[in-house]
């Protein structure tokens, strides 16, 4: 059975403005799930929203922020 903070994740979609996800709306679920999000991250953030130290648009800004420095890294390869 899904979580409730597990079924917010996968339903709250943003606008990625970076990388792969450039101009799409993409679930938080997915970026937090994406090659742009390293694995201690993510479960260091899954961790803090599940534990309600951090709000949604916390989440939300921390992702994008990750997701839109990821891809710039990238790019400057």
């Amino acid at each position: 059975k899904e979580e409730p903070w597990e079924t917010t994740l996968k339903t709250t979609v943003v606008n990625v403005e970076a990388g792969e996800f450039r101009g799409h709306k993409v679930s938080l679920w997915d970026l937090l799930h994406s090659r742009y999000i390293p694995e201690v991250n993510r479960k260091e953030l899954l961790e803090l929203y599940e534990a309600g130290e951090l709000t949604l648009e916390q989440v939300k800004m921390v992702v994008t922020t990750i997701v839109t420095r990821a891809a710039a890294a990238e790019r400057a390869e």
